[in-house]
C-alpha cells in the first residue's frame, strides 16, 4: 500500500507541469548627515545660515529575475526612496527628501522601478521610470558619503538659466527633469568589449504629457527621447549622450520650456589611486511659440558648461576636487543688453574615509557662484527643505556625512 501511495505521488508530480522560480535580491543605501546651507548677495537681505540634518535619497531595492529559458529572463525591480529622521531648517519648514517642504518623507516606488525582459545576446527592455541623461556624468566625479548637492553634475552642468529680463526670481531649468523620467520605453544593449548603448523615449515626462482630454491645444502632444553610447573598459571612461524634450501646447501662450541637450566626456583613472575627467555640456530650452521675446518663458536660451572633477584614493581615504563653469546665455530670450552677468561656476571639495568596502563618512564643502542676471542652484536643495537662489544669488554648502550601502 505505502509503495503505491509513493508510486502515485511520484506520477502526480510529474504530471504537473515545473514551476520557473524567481529570485529576488534586496540591496540599498542609507544615506544622511548634517548641512550648514546660505545664501549671499544678489542684493538681498537676512540671509541666515539654515542648517538641516537632511537624507540623502536613502533607498532599499528589491530586484525580481527569473529564468524564462532560452536565455530570455523576466525582470523587476522597485525602487523605494525613504527619509531618516530629518529635521527643519531656520524658519521651521520640514524638510523632506524628494518632496516639497511639509509633505511626507517617504517615496515608495518613487525611485527607478520598472519591469521588464532581458537577453544576454539582445538586451535590456525597460516599461516604467528611470533616470536617464542627466546622471550620465556622475560616475566621474561620485563621492562615497557626499550630499546629492555636491554632485556638480546633477547641478550646474544640467541646469539652464534663462530669461535675465524677468524679475529678482530668475528662472531656472534643469533637462532631463533631474529624477526619473516617467511613461520610459527602454532598451538597453549588452556589453560589447566596453561599448554599451542606450535608447529611451517617454510618452510624457511631467504632469499631463502624453494624456488626451478636452483642454485647448495639443494636451497628447509631449514626449522625450534620449539615447547615449558608452565606454567604459579599464581605466578609460568615454561617452555622449542626447536629450530631446518637447512639452504639450495644451494652452495657447502657456510655458512649454522644449528642451534640448547633448553632453560628452572622458575619465582616467592611474593605477595609484587618481582619477582625472572632463565633460562638457550643450543644452537649450526653447519656447519661441509662445509670447514675445523678453516676455517670461518666451524665446530661446542656449548655454554651454564643461566640468573638470579629481579625485584621489589611498587606502581608506579619499579626497575630491570639482570645478564647472557655465558660460552666458545666447538666443532669442535674450534681449539686447542683457546677455552679461548671466554665467556662473560651481566648485566642490571633499574629504571622506571609507570604514568598510559597505560604510564611510567625509565631510564636503559646495559652492555656486551666480553672474547678476543668473540663477543656477545646488541640485535636489528644494526635497531639504531649502531656500532657492534668486537671481545673482551665491550658494554655499557644508555638509557633513554618513552613507551605508548594503
Amino acid at each position: 500500500m505505502q509503495k503505491k501511495l509513493i508510486a502515485a505521488a511520484v506520477a502526480g508530480l510529474i504530471a504537473v507541469p515545473a514551476l520557473a522560480q524567481s529570485n529576488v535580491t534586496i540591496s540599498g543605501r542609507f544615506a544622511a548627515g548634517w548641512e550648514s546651507y546660505k545664501l549671499s548677495g544678489g542684493g538681498n537681505t537676512g540671509h541666515d545660515t539654515e542648517s538641516r540634518v537632511s537624507d540623502q535619497s536613502s533607498r532599499i531595492i528589491f530586484n525580481v529575475v527569473e529564468d524564462l529559458g532560452g536565455g530570455l529572463k523576466a525582470w523587476g525591480q522597485l525602487d523605494a526612496r525613504f527619509d531618516q529622521g530629518i529635521g527643519g531648517n531656520s524658519s521651521g519648514v520640514v524638510a523632506t527628501g524628494g518632496k516639497a517642504a511639509g509633505a511626507v518623507g517617504n517615496n515608495w516606488a518613487s525611485g527607478n522601478t520598472a519591469m521588464g525582459l532581458m537577453h544576454a545576446t539582445w538586451g535590456k527592455f525597460t516599461l516604467g521610470r528611470w533616470d536617464v541623461h542627466y546622471n550620465e556624468l556622475a560616475k566621474l566625479e561620485a563621492t562615497r558619503a557626499g550630499s546629492l548637492q555636491s554632485i556638480v553634475s546633477f547641478g550646474l552642468m544640467s541646469q539652464v538659466t534663462f530669461d535675465p529680463t524677468a524679475g529678482a526670481g530668475g528662472n531656472l531649468t534643469t533637462v532631463g527633469k533631474g529624477t526619473r523620467t516617467d511613461n520610459l520605453l527602454m532598451w538597453d544593449s549588452p556589453n560589447w568589449n566596453g561599448f554599451t548603448a542606450r535608447v529611451g523615449y517617454s510618452t510624457g515626462m511631467a504632469g499631463n504629457e502624453g494624456n488626451t482630454n478636452r483642454a485647448a491645444g495639443n494636451p497628447g502632444g509631449g514626449r522625450a527621447w534620449t539615447g547615449a553610447l558608452r565606454y567604459d573598459n579599464g581605466p578609460w571612461t568615454a561617452g555622449v549622450s542626447y536629450w530631446n524634450h518637447d512639452s504639450e501646447s495644451r494652452v495657447t501662450g502657456a510655458a512649454r520650456l522644449d528642451t534640448r541637450s547633448t553632453r560628452a566626456w572622458l575619465g582616467y583613472t592611474f593605477a595609484m589611486g587618481l582619477k582625472v575627467g572632463i565633460a562638457w555640456d550643450g543644452s537649450k530650452i526653447d519656447d519661441s511659440a509662445n509670447g514675445a521675446v523678453g516676455a517670461a518663458n518666451a524665446g530661446g536660451a542656449r548655454r554651454h558648461a564643461w566640468m573638470i572633477p579629481v579625485s584621489y584614493s589611498f587606502g581608506p581615504h579619499a579626497v575630491y576636487f570639482n570645478y564647472a563653469k557655465a558660460g552666458g546665455i545666447s538666443g532669442s530670450n535674450v534681449a539686447p543688453g542683457f546677455g552679461g552677468g548671466t554665467g556662473a561656476n560651481q566648485w566642490m571639495v571633499g574629504y571622506d574615509y571609507a570604514f568598510s568596502k559597505r560604510t564611510s563618512a567625509g565631510v564636503y564643502y559646495t559652492k555656486v557662484n551666480n553672474g547678476s542676471r543668473a540663477a543656477y542652484d545646488m541640485f535636489g536643495l528644494g526635497a531639504n527643505g531649502a531656500t532657492p537662489t534668486t537671481r545673482g544669488e551665491d550658494a554655499r554648502q557644508w555638509y557633513f556625512g554618513l552613507a551605508h550601502n548594503f
